[in-house]
C-alpha cells in the first residue's frame, strides 16, 4: 500500500468504554480505527476490509478472543495478520503458549501503558506498509519480467519468421538460377555465360530495389528503367506510367521478363537499330495492370517460327508465376506486346512517388577499357567461388592478385607493403575488415569495398572510397580500379 494510504486497525472488545480508551490512545498514529463490539462483528468487518493489525480482548461473551483468532487465521487472507491480545486477568504460560499457537503476535496486559501499545502497533503497521509495498514491487518486476519476456519470445518469434523468409527467398532465388542454366540451349561459352549473367543481374537489380523499399515491393518504373538503362542513347526510350510497387513474390519473375524483352530488343529488334525506338508505357486498375511494349524504326521482325530460350523465360514468367497473359504482334518495324497481369501482383508504393512521364536518359559515357598491367591488388573476400570470380577479373586487368585472403588475420600478416590497390569485402568470415582497411590508409593504399549491404551501411571513416555492391558487376570493378589509377571513373567496356 502506498505511505500516504491509512492502514486499517481493528479493535475488538465487548466493553464500550474500553474500545473509546483504546481509540483515544491510538488516535496519534492517524490511521484507521475500526471498531467491533463482538467476535461476529469483528469477523463482519475483517471481511468487508483490510486490516493491518487486530487487538483482540481475550475475555468476550460468545465467543473469547481464541476462538475469533482462531478463525481469523482459518481464512487465507489474514494468516499474516497482526493479532495483539489485550487480556485483564493475569495469562498462564499455558495461556500465552496457546496465544502464540493461534498467531497472536504479542499480548498487552491491563492496565494498558498508553506509549507501550502505541509503540507495538505503530511498529506492526509499519512492518505491514513495508510487507504490502514489497509485494508491490514484487508484482512489479513480475509484470516487467513477464512483458520483457513475451516481447524477447516475440522477436525471437519474428528472428525465427524472418530466416525462414529469407531461407525461403534465398532457394527460390536459387531455383531459378538452376533453371536458367539447366535450360540453356547449347551454345558456346562466351555466349552463355554472358546471358546467365544478364540473368542473374535481373534477378539482382529487382533484389536491391525491394531491399531499398525494405521488402514492400519493388517500384515498376525504377525496375523497368535499370533493365533499359544499357540501351539508352539520346531520346530513342520512352518509360511513362504511375507509381506502381511490385509484390516481393513476384517482382524478380517480372523483372526477368523485362529483362528478356530489353535482350530481345537489343539483339533483334528496334534497340538494335541506329533510329530504332522503344515506347513503354502501363496502366493500372482494381483488376489488372497492362503494360505495353512498343518498338518502332527497326529492322523488319517476322514472328519466330519456334519460342526461343528467352521467349519461354517470358512465358514462364508472365503466365505461370504471375497468371497473367503476353500477347504480341509483329509488325514491319518492331514488336509490339501486351502484358496483363492480375493487380494483386501490384500495390501503390510506400513512399510516395510522382508518375513518370516520357523519361529520356543522356546518352552514356563510354570509353575504351584502360588496363592496369602490373598493378598489385590486394583481394580480401571470404566466400571461395566470388573469390575466384574477383581475382580473375583483375588478372582480366592485367593486374597481379595479392592473395585471395579468405580472413582479416590472414590480409593483416601478408603486410601492406609493394600494393597499388586493394578490394575489400567488408564483412569477412563474420569479421569486420576496417582494422586493415585503417592499416592500408595510413599506408596511402588506396581500396574498393565490396559489400552485399546498402552501399551506405560503410563506416563513415571511408567514405570517399568506392562501393561495389554485390553480385560484383565486371566493369564496375574494371571502372573503379581504371579511376584510381587514371584519377577519373572511366566507364569500361569489355570486350565482347
Amino acid at each position: 500500500m502506498p505511505p500516504k494510504d491509512k492502514a486499517n486497525i481493528l479493535l475488538v472488545d465487548d466493553q464500550p468504554g474500553k474500545l473509546a480508551s483504546y481509540e483515544v490512545i491510538l488516535s496519534d498514529l492517524d490511521e484507521n480505527l475500526l471498531k467491533a463490539s463482538s467476535a461476529k462483528e469483528a469477523l463482519e468487518i475483517l471481511l468487508k476490509n483490510d486490516v493491518a493489525v487486530i487487538l483482540v480482548d481475550v475475555c468476550m461473551p460468545e465467543l473469547d478472543g481464541f476462538e475469533l483468532a482462531r478463525m481469523i487465521r482459518e481464512h487465507p487472507r489474514f494468516k499474516e495478520t497482526a493479532i495483539i491480545f489485550i487480556s485483564a486477568v493475569v495469562l498462564s504460560e499455558l495461556d500465552s503458549l496457546r496465544a502464540y499457537d493461534l498467531g497472536a503476535v504479542d499480548y498487552v496486559s491491563v492496565p494498558v501503558v498508553a506509549g507501550i501499545l502505541r509503540a507495538k502497533v505503530r511498529v506492526f503497521v509499519d512492518l505491514y506498509r513495508k510487507t504490502h509495498e514489497l509485494a508491490r514491487v514484487n508484482d512489479e518486476l513480475e509484470n516487467r519480467v513477464r512483458d520483457r519476456t513475451k516481447e524477447l519470445e516475440a522477436a525471437i518469434a519474428q528472428q525465427e519468421l524472418l530466416a525462414r523468409e529469407v531461407d525461403h527467398r534465398a532457394r527460390n532465388s536459387l531455383a531459378v538460377i538452376q533453371s536458367i542454366v539447366s535450360m540453356m540451349p547449347p551454345t558456346s561459352g562466351a555466349t552463355l555465360a554472358k546471358v546467365i549473367d544478364g540473368r542473374i543481374r535481373a534477378m539482382a537489380r529487382a533484389h536491391t530495389l525491394l531491399s531499398q523499399a525494405r521488402w514492400e515491393g519493388a517500384d515498376l518504373s525504377k525496375l523497368v528503367d535499370e533493365e533499359l538503362e544499357p540501351y539508352r542513347a539520346g531520346d530513342r526510350i520512352s518509360i511513362r506510367g504511375p507509381a506502381v510497387a511490385i509484390r516481393p513474390a513476384v517482382a524478380q519473375n517480372f523483372a526477368l521478363a523485362i529483362h528478356e524483352l530489353a535482350t530481345n530488343a537489343a539483339k533483334y529488334g528496334a534497340l538494335s537499330a541506329k533510329h530504332g525506338r522503344l515506347d513503354v508505357s502501363w496502366s493500372l486498375d482494381n483488376e489488372k495492370l497492362v503494360l505495353r511494349w512498343l518498338e518502332s524504326e527497326g529492322p523488319r521482325v517476322v514472328k519466330p517460327e519456334k519460342l526461343g530460350f528467352g521467349s519461354k523465360v517470358i512465358e514462364a514468367s508472365i503466365k505461370r508465376q504471375l497468371g497473367g497473359k503476353l500477347e504480341k504482334e509483329w509488325v514491319a518495324d518492331g514488336l509490339r506486346a501486351t502484358v496483363t497481369v492480375p493487380a494483386e501482383h501490384f500495390t501503390p508504393p510506400a513512399a510516395a512517388a510522382t508518375d513518370i512521364h516520357g523519361r529520356h536518359a543522356e546518352e552514356p559515357v563510354v570509353r575504351k577499357l584502360v588496363k592496369i598491367p602490373g598493378r598489385r591488388i590486394l583481394l580480401v573476400e571470404d566466400e571461395p567461388l566470388v573469390a575466384m570470380m574477383m581475382s580473375q577479373m583483375i588478372v582480366d586487368l592485367g593486374a597481379v592478385v595479392v592473395g585471395p585472403f579468405g580472413t582479416v588475420g590472414e590480409a593483416m600478416a601478408a603486410g601492406a607493403d609493394g600494393l597499388d590497390a586493394a578490394v575489400l569485402d567488408i564483412n569477412v568470415g563474420g569479421e569486420l575488415v576496417y582494422p586493415l582497411a585503417e592499416r592500408l590508409a595510413r599506408s596511402g593504399t588506396p581500396m574498393v569495398f565490396l559489400t552485399g549491404y546498402d552501399a551506405k551501411s560503410v563506416d563513415d571513416r571511408f567514405i570517399k572510397a568506392d562501393v561495389l555492391t554485390k553480385p560484383i558487376d565486371e566493369i564496375d570493378l574494371a571502372n573503379c580500379l581504371a579511376g584510381i589509377f587514371d584519377g577519373e571513373k572511366t566507364a569500361a567496356v569489355m570486350a565482347g
